[in-house]
Protein backbone atom coordinates (compact mmCIF):
# COMPACT_ATOMS: atom_id res chain seq x y z
CA UNK A 1 0.00 0.00 0.00
CA UNK A 2 2.81 2.54 0.92
CA UNK A 3 4.24 1.58 -2.58
CA UNK A 4 1.11 2.38 -4.16
CA UNK A 5 0.69 5.78 -2.37
CA UNK A 6 3.94 6.63 -3.41
CA UNK A 7 3.48 6.08 -7.48
CA UNK A 8 0.22 7.95 -7.36
CA UNK A 9 2.11 10.34 -5.83
CA UNK A 10 4.59 10.24 -8.74
CA UNK A 11 2.19 10.04 -11.08
CA UNK A 12 0.26 12.86 -9.83
CA UNK A 13 3.41 15.33 -9.91
CA UNK A 14 4.26 13.97 -13.16
CA UNK A 15 1.15 14.60 -14.73
CA UNK A 16 1.06 18.41 -12.95
CA UNK A 17 4.40 18.80 -14.11
CA UNK A 18 3.82 17.94 -17.65
CA UNK A 19 0.93 21.04 -17.83
CA UNK A 20 2.59 23.11 -16.48
CA UNK A 21 5.83 22.91 -18.72
CA UNK A 22 2.64 23.26 -21.81
CA UNK A 23 1.93 26.38 -19.99
CA UNK A 24 5.66 27.97 -19.28
CA UNK A 25 5.84 27.10 -23.16
CA UNK A 26 2.87 28.76 -23.95
CA UNK A 27 3.25 31.75 -21.99
CA UNK A 28 6.44 32.45 -24.37
CA UNK A 29 4.98 33.09 -27.21
CA UNK A 30 2.27 35.30 -25.22
CA UNK A 31 5.38 37.58 -23.58
CA UNK A 32 6.29 40.86 -24.89
CA UNK A 33 9.94 41.00 -25.75
CA UNK A 34 10.77 44.73 -25.86
CA UNK A 35 14.37 44.23 -26.68
CA UNK A 36 15.77 42.10 -29.52
CA UNK A 37 17.45 39.03 -28.91
CA UNK A 38 21.42 40.62 -27.90
CA UNK A 39 23.61 39.93 -30.14
CA UNK A 40 26.83 40.71 -28.23
CA UNK A 41 27.98 40.45 -24.82
CA UNK A 42 28.12 43.74 -24.34
CA UNK A 43 24.60 43.85 -25.68
CA UNK A 44 24.02 41.36 -23.00
CA UNK A 45 25.24 43.26 -19.99
CA UNK A 46 23.85 46.34 -20.90
CA UNK A 47 20.17 44.52 -21.47
CA UNK A 48 20.86 43.09 -17.58
CA UNK A 49 21.75 46.35 -16.14
CA UNK A 50 18.33 47.45 -18.04
CA UNK A 51 16.07 44.77 -16.59
CA UNK A 52 17.21 42.26 -14.42
CA UNK A 53 13.86 40.16 -15.10
CA UNK A 54 13.96 40.25 -18.90
CA UNK A 55 17.70 38.97 -18.99
CA UNK A 56 16.26 36.58 -17.30
CA UNK A 57 13.54 36.19 -19.62
CA UNK A 58 16.14 36.34 -22.39
CA UNK A 59 18.29 33.53 -20.64
CA UNK A 60 15.52 31.20 -21.34
CA UNK A 61 14.81 30.87 -17.19
CA UNK A 62 11.55 29.75 -18.22
CA UNK A 63 13.00 26.73 -20.40
CA UNK A 64 14.98 25.76 -17.29
CA UNK A 65 12.43 25.56 -15.58
CA UNK A 66 9.73 23.92 -18.50
CA UNK A 67 12.51 21.37 -19.22
CA UNK A 68 12.96 20.47 -15.82
CA UNK A 69 9.74 19.60 -15.06
CA UNK A 70 9.95 17.59 -17.69
CA UNK A 71 12.49 15.15 -16.01
CA UNK A 72 9.30 14.98 -13.38
CA UNK A 73 7.39 13.59 -16.21
CA UNK A 74 9.79 11.35 -17.08
CA UNK A 75 10.09 9.85 -13.87
CA UNK A 76 6.17 8.84 -13.78
CA UNK A 77 5.92 7.26 -16.85
CA UNK A 78 9.28 4.96 -15.95
CA UNK A 79 7.33 4.14 -12.88
CA UNK A 80 4.08 3.28 -15.16
CA UNK A 81 5.58 1.67 -17.65
CA UNK A 82 8.65 -0.10 -16.35
CA UNK A 83 6.63 -3.65 -15.68
CA UNK A 84 5.46 -3.71 -19.21
CA UNK A 85 8.72 -3.14 -20.03
CA UNK A 86 11.84 -3.29 -17.40
CA UNK A 87 15.04 -3.16 -19.76
CA UNK A 88 13.30 -0.90 -22.69
CA UNK A 89 11.88 1.71 -20.10
CA UNK A 90 15.34 1.98 -18.20
CA UNK A 91 17.05 3.37 -21.99
CA UNK A 92 14.31 5.16 -22.43
CA UNK A 93 14.85 6.86 -18.72
CA UNK A 94 18.46 7.33 -19.07
CA UNK A 95 17.53 9.17 -22.72
CA UNK A 96 15.11 11.63 -20.75
CA UNK A 97 16.80 12.61 -17.89
CA UNK A 98 20.49 12.62 -19.92
CA UNK A 99 18.10 15.44 -22.39
CA UNK A 100 16.93 17.09 -19.16
CA UNK A 101 20.21 17.58 -17.86
CA UNK A 102 21.92 18.09 -21.27
CA UNK A 103 19.17 21.18 -21.88
CA UNK A 104 19.26 22.64 -18.49
CA UNK A 105 22.51 22.72 -16.82
CA UNK A 106 24.40 24.83 -19.61
CA UNK A 107 21.63 27.22 -19.06
CA UNK A 108 22.02 26.91 -15.91
CA UNK A 109 25.33 28.20 -16.08
CA UNK A 110 24.48 31.06 -18.22
CA UNK A 111 22.28 32.33 -15.02
CA UNK A 112 26.24 33.55 -14.46
CA UNK A 113 25.93 36.54 -16.96
CA UNK A 114 23.87 38.19 -14.36
CA UNK A 115 26.77 39.01 -11.66
CA UNK A 116 28.86 39.05 -14.58
CA UNK A 117 27.34 42.33 -16.15
CA UNK A 118 27.15 43.77 -12.64
CA UNK A 119 30.59 43.55 -12.16
CA UNK A 120 31.30 44.97 -15.38
CA UNK A 121 29.17 48.10 -14.74
CA UNK A 122 30.95 48.48 -11.20
CA UNK A 123 34.48 48.13 -12.21
CA UNK A 124 36.33 50.39 -14.76
CA UNK A 125 39.76 49.03 -15.21
CA UNK A 126 39.73 48.00 -18.99
CA UNK A 127 41.70 44.56 -18.70
CA UNK A 128 39.22 43.21 -16.29
CA UNK A 129 36.34 44.27 -18.20
CA UNK A 130 38.32 42.50 -21.24
CA UNK A 131 37.84 39.25 -19.02
CA UNK A 132 34.35 39.81 -18.09
CA UNK A 133 33.42 40.14 -21.64
CA UNK A 134 35.26 37.33 -22.64
CA UNK A 135 33.98 34.73 -19.72
CA UNK A 136 30.52 36.50 -21.18
CA UNK A 137 31.23 35.34 -24.24
CA UNK A 138 31.48 31.84 -23.52
CA UNK A 139 28.02 31.64 -21.48
CA UNK A 140 26.39 33.08 -24.15
CA UNK A 141 27.42 30.37 -26.70
CA UNK A 142 25.94 27.68 -23.94
CA UNK A 143 23.14 29.47 -23.63
CA UNK A 144 21.86 30.02 -26.86
CA UNK A 145 18.02 27.98 -27.50
CA UNK A 146 18.84 26.59 -31.44
CA UNK A 147 16.83 24.23 -33.36
CA UNK A 148 19.50 21.70 -33.10
CA UNK A 149 20.01 21.81 -29.09
CA UNK A 150 20.66 17.89 -28.28
CA UNK A 151 18.97 17.67 -25.35
CA UNK A 152 15.65 17.93 -27.24
CA UNK A 153 17.02 14.87 -29.43
CA UNK A 154 17.57 12.95 -26.22
CA UNK A 155 14.21 13.32 -24.74
CA UNK A 156 12.53 12.58 -28.51
CA UNK A 157 14.40 9.17 -28.13
CA UNK A 158 13.06 8.90 -24.86
CA UNK A 159 9.60 9.42 -25.44
CA UNK A 160 9.76 7.34 -28.55
CA UNK A 161 10.62 4.05 -26.73
CA UNK A 162 7.89 5.13 -24.10
CA UNK A 163 5.03 5.80 -26.97
CA UNK A 164 6.16 2.37 -28.61
CA UNK A 165 5.74 0.45 -25.28
CA UNK A 166 2.37 2.64 -24.94
CA UNK A 167 1.14 1.13 -28.24
CA UNK A 168 2.45 -2.32 -27.07
CA UNK A 169 1.04 -2.17 -23.86
CA UNK A 170 -2.31 -0.51 -24.33
CA UNK A 171 -4.43 -0.35 -21.38
CA UNK A 172 -2.48 2.62 -19.12
CA UNK A 173 -2.85 4.71 -21.81
CA UNK A 174 -4.46 5.47 -24.79
CA UNK A 175 -3.19 4.62 -28.49
CA UNK A 176 -3.72 7.86 -29.46
CA UNK A 177 -1.58 9.03 -26.58
CA UNK A 178 1.14 6.86 -28.09
CA UNK A 179 0.71 8.37 -31.96
CA UNK A 180 1.29 11.56 -31.01
CA UNK A 181 4.35 10.75 -29.08
CA UNK A 182 5.40 8.76 -32.01
CA UNK A 183 4.69 10.96 -34.53
CA UNK A 184 6.57 14.09 -32.62
CA UNK A 185 9.81 12.20 -32.03
CA UNK A 186 9.73 11.24 -35.60
CA UNK A 187 9.34 14.86 -37.10
CA UNK A 188 11.97 15.74 -34.53
CA UNK A 189 14.18 13.34 -35.65
CA UNK A 190 13.65 14.54 -39.30
CA UNK A 191 14.48 18.66 -37.68
CA UNK A 192 17.65 17.10 -36.81
CA UNK A 193 18.46 15.63 -39.43
CA UNK A 194 17.41 18.17 -41.85
CA UNK A 195 19.91 20.62 -40.05
CA UNK A 196 22.84 18.37 -41.87
CA UNK A 197 20.99 17.88 -45.47
CA UNK A 198 18.59 20.27 -46.04
CA UNK A 199 18.65 23.52 -43.22
CA UNK A 200 15.73 25.45 -45.04
CA UNK A 201 13.00 23.00 -43.81
CA UNK A 202 14.26 23.07 -40.15
CA UNK A 203 12.48 25.67 -39.00
CA UNK A 204 9.35 24.52 -40.97
CA UNK A 205 10.13 21.09 -39.18
CA UNK A 206 10.27 22.63 -35.76
CA UNK A 207 7.23 24.18 -36.10
CA UNK A 208 5.39 21.21 -37.44
CA UNK A 209 6.80 19.03 -34.44
CA UNK A 210 4.83 21.35 -32.01
CA UNK A 211 2.08 20.69 -32.97
CA UNK A 212 2.17 16.74 -31.80
CA UNK A 213 4.42 17.91 -29.08
CA UNK A 214 1.78 20.11 -27.21
CA UNK A 215 -1.34 17.25 -27.61
CA UNK A 216 1.15 14.62 -26.20
CA UNK A 217 2.24 16.59 -23.14
CA UNK A 218 -1.94 17.75 -22.65
CA UNK A 219 -2.78 13.74 -22.94
CA UNK A 220 0.56 12.68 -21.37
CA UNK A 221 -0.63 14.93 -18.30
CA UNK A 222 -4.28 14.27 -18.21
CA UNK A 223 -3.33 10.35 -18.17
CA UNK A 224 -0.76 10.20 -15.45
CA UNK A 225 -3.59 12.67 -13.28
CA UNK A 226 -5.70 9.21 -14.36
CA UNK A 227 -3.38 7.28 -12.94
CA UNK A 228 -2.89 9.23 -9.51
CA UNK A 229 -6.61 8.59 -8.58
CA UNK A 230 -6.89 4.76 -8.77
CA UNK A 231 -6.24 2.78 -6.06
CA UNK A 232 -4.31 -0.15 -7.08
CA UNK A 233 -0.82 -0.36 -9.38
CA UNK A 234 -1.16 0.51 -12.52
CA UNK A 235 -0.43 -3.61 -13.15
CA UNK A 236 -3.61 -4.32 -11.60
CA UNK A 237 -5.84 -1.99 -14.04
Amino acid sequence: MKQAGTSRTLYRLGGVAVLLTLTLYLSQFILIRWDEYPASTRDWFALVQRSKLLGLFYMNALDILSITLLGVMFLALLSALKPASPSWMTVAGYFGLLGVGVFVVPRVAMLSMLPLAERYAAITDEIERTRLLTSGETLGALGRATPQTIGFLLMAVAVFIMSIIMLREGRLFNRIVSWFGILASLVTFANHLSLLLLPSLGTALMIASGFFWMPWWILVGLGLLRLARLDNQPDGV
